[in-house]
């Protein structure tokens, strides 16, 4: 937008943030899904980690519709449960929070600010006194356990 009030009338850049903000930024758990093959449900296709069912044993529509699930239910809010320099950003509503999996893979917090976010502070309309949180990096807390891949090809048919 800035680039766009750079070079249009404000008129034609007012129009522009309203298409925006209908469109309403990042759409997982929105309007994006994943199915994987073997029938879980992920918000998109970046949340592999994420399982909100399986369509073999709940049909899709139930799966996507339930918000007892407490990251769905933020996902379909607006505006969503943000935290940090993305709650008092004045682009909230263009970009919804953009990528919530990525706030999640650095932090562990599906809420904390985006560490991609390319916008500066004064960008986003941050008063010069706004401490943002620092960056709190998530360890994964048991370590990931690997299958030989011996053990693995061992049960694949012989031809």
């Amino acid at each position: 937008l800035h680039w766009a009030a750079q070079r249009f009338p404000p008129e034609r850049v007012a129009h522009l943030r309203a298409k925006l903000e209908q469109w309403g930024g990042n759409s997982s758990g929105v309007n994006i899904a994943n199915i994987d093959n073997v029938g879980n449900v992920h918000p998109d296709t970046f949340w592999w980690n994420y399982n909100l069912g399986n369509v073999k044993q709940r049909p899709f529509s139930a799966i996507w519709q339930d918000r007892s699930d407490p990251l769905m239910d933020g996902l379909k809010t607006r505006p969503r449960p943000l935290k940090g320099r993305c709650r008092a950003c004045a682009y909230q509503a263009v970009c919804g929070g953009n990528t919530r999996v990525r706030a999640y893979q650095t932090t562990g917090d599906p809420w904390a600010a985006d560490p991609a976010c390319y916008l500066d502070d004064i960008e986003i309309g941050l008063p010069a006194d706004f401490q943002s949180e620092p960056l709190q990096p998530w360890v994964q807390s048991e370590p990931i356990r690997f299958r030989p891949a011996a053990k693995r090809s061992a049960k694949l048919p012989t031809t």
